[in-house]
């Protein structure tokens, strides 16, 4: 890594986010301070809020860009037929290639990004503590603030470390870049472990519920960090504490399952259903633009969703669709779905489009939440905790609420069978919601269900396969304890 440009200095990282977050609404529509942001900047609440907001902002900018969300989460796990004539690139991502001309290495193979996020988590952490309990409201903000702190930084390694296996675990800010040093990529079993320590403070910080309606899902609370470590533990194959996280998202976040008259709502964001999403607020002009330029572009729609947009890049992959949804009852297929056996099948659950200029219609913006965390993949998730528990009576009741929802009969298997049912549930409630490739991980599934995977490029989810990603080579050029994910070791 190039320490100038991982190790983001202190006045530079905070004006960048708070001219980030004053584009943002609610909690993260907040002005920018006039003041120098010296060692003076943490003096008070507005500038604890000011700050979290501006790590909100730009989590949202790093998983947003590029569709990176969806290319590490989706893409390569079969999902899509993409048109290689629009998306050569994520085309050979889907069959597995990570690397080659067409691929965007230099935004999908590199983490720099993730640590100018992180030099703002961290400065947070190290600075807010600090300022006076009588600075704020109640105390109880102050302690919010430091609580989704500790929350984003567990995230942002959990979902790094999910990419590239192991990745420099950096815990303190850079007050001073001459000062910085590199660090070596530190082993996935120490980052995972930092994340639940990390976790177990946020979980003591944070409370269920929500002062504030408008902060439902985008601000994290105690159930957002809960389900978060349950994914954890879960990943790590202790589902004795997965099955423990989940049950006390379950049982005491105050979470309720849309129903599925509503079941839009999910998607467009602040349900009751939400755990934990990216805010995407199209009157602040966060919506993704889509014909050209912003974050991105909605790549799975065209008309007549977006109006004269005649195109499709990602069209869905009609064998993996009639793959999953086989019952012809399933409301799902209806709703995620349009004109899915043809060549050019949409994903609408994220077809929520406004239009910037109105009545021309010239500039069309998406404008949908990013689901990370929702009720249903928390209950399923413990429903595959307790099946590996043996515990299949306690996991049914789980698995038949959501399949009720869509529409389904209940299922009564057990066993191995009921664990392939409960996989293939994950992977049709949370089609296209940046789950299904870590879930066919996890579960060492991937080549059964995207066949463009080789098995041997699998490795049965050896962490020295590679499922895991490259890391950017120009990254090498300035840091010499760098080295490279072991399987992608000399094929870049």
């Amino acid at each position: 890594m190039n320490k100038r440009l991982l190790h983001t200095s202190y006045t530079v990282l905070l004006m960048a986010s708070v001219m980030i977050a004053s584009s943002c609404s609610k909690i993260l529509d907040l002005e920018p301070h006039n003041s120098t942001f010296t060692e003076a900047y943490f003096t008070n609440e507005q500038d604890a809020n000011t700050a979290i907001a501006g790590a909100y902002a730009l989590l949202r900018n790093i998983l947003l860009t590029d569709n990176s969300w969806h290319v590490y989460g989706d893409v390569p796990a079969g999902e899509l037929n993409i048109n290689g004539g629009y998306d050569s690139g994520n085309s050979n991502v889907a069959q597995g290639l990570f690397t080659g001309l067409n691929v965007n290495g230099g935004s999908f193979w590199n983490w720099q990004k993730y640590y100018k996020l992180l030099q703002q988590i961290n400065l947070i952490i190290a600075k807010v503590p600090g300022i006076p309990d009588s600075k704020f409201v109640v105390a109880s903000n102050k302690l919010h603030v430091i609580g989704e702190a500790y929350f984003l930084r567990a995230y942002v390694y959990f979902y790094m470390s999910r990419i590239w296996g192991t990745v420099p675990l950096k815990l303190a800010p850079d007050l001073d870049a001459n000062a910085a040093v590199n660090i070596p990529r530190s082993s996935a079993d120490s980052v995972l472990k930092q994340c639940l320590t990390d976790l177990s403070v946020a979980e003591q910080n944070l409370d269920f519920g929500y002062a504030n309606e408008n902060e439902r899902a985008i601000r994290a609370n105690k159930g957002s960090a809960f389900a978060l470590e349950a994914h954890i533990k879960a990943w790590k194959g202790d589902y004795a504490g997965c099955e423990v996280a989940a049950n006390e998202v379950i049982t005491k976040g105050g979470y309720q399952l849309v129903d599925s008259a509503n079941y839009a709502q999910v998607f467009i964001g602040k349900s009751m259903e939400g755990i934990f999403e990216i805010n995407i607020n199209d009157g602040q002009n966060e919506g993704i633009a889509i014909n050209g330029g912003g974050n991105g572009s909605a790549n799975t729609l065209k008309e007549p969703y977006i109006y004269g947009k005649s195109y499709i890049e990602w069209p869905v992959s009609t064998f993996y669709v009639n793959n999953m949804y086989k019952d012809s009852s399933d409301l799902r297929y209806r709703l995620f779905f349009y004109q899915s056996q043809s060549s050019e099948g949409q994903i609408i659950k994220y077809a929520n489009i406004s239009y910037a200029d109105g009545s021309v219609k010239g500039d069309p913006r998406l404008a949908n939440n990013l689901n990370i965390f929702r009720l249903a993949d928390i209950l399923l998730l413990r429903a595959e905790a307790l099946n590996k528990l043996n515990r299949d009576g306690e996991a049914l009741p789980l698995l038949n609420k959501i399949r009720e929802r869509a529409g389904l009969a209940d299922y009564n298997g057990t066993g191995d069978d009921l664990a392939t049912v409960i996989l293939e549930e994950r992977l049709r409630e949370l089609y296209y919601e940046g789950q299904s490739y870590y879930d066919l991980v996890r579960n060492k599934q991937l080549p059964v269900y995207n066949e463009s995977f080789s098995a041997a490029q699998f490795d049965n989810g050896s962490p020295l396969g590679g499922w895991l990603w490259p890391v950017d080579p120009t990254m090498f050029k300035d840091d010499y304890t760098l080295k490279q994910t072991p399987y992608w070791q000399g094929k870049l």
